[in-house]
């Protein structure tokens, strides 16, 4: 089920803020104190029709895919963001790591962004982008978040899959329900 145009001039625009924003250090907020030190996690599911790109030239047909998320986001004690990306696929697993608004190798930028009790992650591709968007409690304790997928009018969403670092043209997106989970700790192990 593709998007409406309303939620996809909603993500791209959003998409543009969140951009600008990073571009220059002083119009970024820091992370709330509260999640200094802790954990986030946040996973979702997909179900896409997408086409890849093939070694030799050209693209495969257009195929049903059913995708499961997982994002891991660490606030250092610095205040750092650092985060963790699964996707899995029939295909596979595959992940990129980043810190907060740079590149992982191949991957699309992760750019976080916070305001009050919420923290929206913005990944720009060709064509597209994604928000994932993280509401946390008065007391920092617990989270509840949503996903979303825009495609700029008429255009289809070009990336570069963490499974198998080939290009995939992404025409519709149905994103299932998000859930949320938190704790004390830097769960990536501070291999980042």
């Amino acid at each position: 089920m593709r998007l409406l145009v309303p939620i996809v001039g909603r993500c791209l625009a959003i998409a543009s803020v969140a951009i600008a924003a990073a571009a220059s250090s002083t119009a970024a907020a820091a992370p709330p104190q509260q999640l200094l030190g802790k954990s986030i996690v946040v996973n979702w599911s997909e179900t896409r029709q997408q086409r890849s790109e093939m070694p030799g030239g050209g693209w495969t047909e257009f195929r049903a895919v059913q995708a499961s998320h997982k994002l891991t986001i660490y606030v250092s004690t610095a205040g750092r963001v650092f985060s963790r990306q699964v996707n899995t696929t029939a295909s596979g697993s595959g992940t990129s790591d980043q810190l907060a608004g740079q590149g992982g190798g191949s991957s699309q930028i992760r750019t976080p962004s916070f305001s009050g009790q919420t923290m929206t992650i913005i990944n720009v591709a060709g064509g597209g982008a994604r928000m994932i968007q993280v509401t946390f409690d008065s007391a920092f304790a617990s989270c509840t978040a949503r996903s979303a997928m825009g495609f700029e009018a008429g255009k289809t969403r070009i990336a570069v899959s963490p499974i198998t670092k080939g290009k995939v043209e992404i025409r519709s997106d149905s994103v299932g329900a998000a859930d949320c989970s938190m704790q004390s700790g830097n769960l990536l192990g501070g291999s980042l």
